[in-house]
């Protein structure tokens, strides 16, 4: 008996520290790998640009800001007229769209099919939206479907970025699974388990509540009157008396002295937890090149690096993106300089209609 308390001594000193340095490893680790630059792009591959939509480039290069919301919207409209998918009368916000010929290409074989799943998920939820509008004079006035689509748009894009992250970061699951394991072992071996357990679930249901307000769009509404009234009593009721319960199970229970140095360790562990979830929405290595990239291209409109030399098919690919970028007519007036060079007459693409 002797023998096993002094093992127990022994033990749990050294698991209630395991968890945190753990955590501090793991963060220390993660930190050094973000803060590792790459290096700086001598020249612009084309493609590169085939690898993610014109509206995932928008919300990355203006930090996924609200107002990128319609530099995505305008940059897929003109990704589908440049693939000719429908026509335009220009790039504003007063921009027109006719000859959604896309309603045909769905129709037709599986090449033309591939044609059209072969667009990103978000270019075709945009021309979604323009031929749902109501057209006048058989033209829609493009912006008119951006007026209530920015959340799934928002929606659409993240999850084209997180296909972007290459799969789930399993290092960090199971590095707080073994947290948890160590900071359950430290409650146990301490007589703090249920003690711990209130606190994590005061901690849960906090949680859960700041989340309903912040993104209730996360949380589906019930449909059904058996439904709704369920998820009425969970939220009411069940979370309250939980939260409740926790609340006086601690002030109720002491925490003698010799318990308080693990019971800092137990918290301790939670906020190891919290911390390396936390490190799961940095971004990965190939987020990160992805957004050099994106920069890189910005140098590139702007004639600051090198890259694909210009001719009509490098402006038109990469015209959604000088859009998603906010530099289309930037982009445009270094096409025109490469035109009146070359001698060229006027250009009027099939993707354009007059205004």
């Amino acid at each position: 008996m002797a023998k096993r308390l002094t093992n127990k001594t022994v033990a749990l000193p050294c698991i209630s520290i395991l968890g945190p340095l753990i955590a501090s490893l793991f963060v220390l680790i993660r930190l050094g790998q973000s803060w590792r630059l790459t290096a700086p792009s001598i020249a612009v591959d084309g493609k590169k640009t085939g690898s993610i939509s014109p509206a995932l480039a928008a919300y990355v290069f203006w930090n996924w800001k609200p107002d990128a919301a319609k530099a995505a919207f305008m940059a897929s409209v003109c990704h589908l007229a440049t693939k000719r998918l429908l026509r335009i009368s220009g790039l504003g916000e007063n921009a027109e769209a006719s000859d959604l010929s896309a309603r045909q290409v769905r129709k037709k074989g599986k090449v033309a099919r591939a044609r059209w799943y072969g667009l990103p998920a978000v270019t075709r939820s945009v021309f979604g939206r323009i031929e749902g509008e109501r057209p006048v004079n058989d033209r829609r006035t493009v912006v008119y479907g951006l007026y209530g689509f920015e959340p799934d748009l928002h929606q659409i894009v993240a999850e084209e970025y997180r296909k972007v992250r290459g799969g789930a970061d399993r290092a960090a699951l199971k590095t707080s699974a073994t947290i948890l394991v160590l900071g359950i072992a430290t409650a146990y071996l301490s007589g703090l388990l249920i003690f711990s357990a209130a606190i994590c679930g005061i901690l849960f249901i906090v949680f859960l509540v700041v989340t309903m307000f912040r993104h209730p769009e996360r949380f589906p509404v019930a449909t059904g009157t058996s439904e709704q009234f369920k998820q009425a009593i969970s939220l009411f009721v069940g979370l309250p008396a939980i939260l409740i319960v926790a609340l006086g199970y601690i002030g109720m229970t002491e925490v003698i002295g010799e318990q308080q140095p693990y019971l800092v360790a137990i918290l301790l562990h939670i906020v190891g937890i919290i911390v390396v979830l936390a490190m799961l929405r940095m971004p990965t290595s190939k987020q990160r090149q992805m957004r050099n990239n994106i920069l890189s291209l910005h140098h590139y409109f702007h004639g600051e690096i090198d890259g694909p030399p210009m001719s009509i098919e490098c402006y038109e690919h990469h015209l959604p993106f000088a859009v998603a970028l906010g530099v289309e007519q930037r982009w445009t007036e270094r096409f025109n300089l490469w035109r009146e060079s070359e001698k060229m007459d006027a250009y009027a693409p099939d993707w354009r209609i007059s205004s």
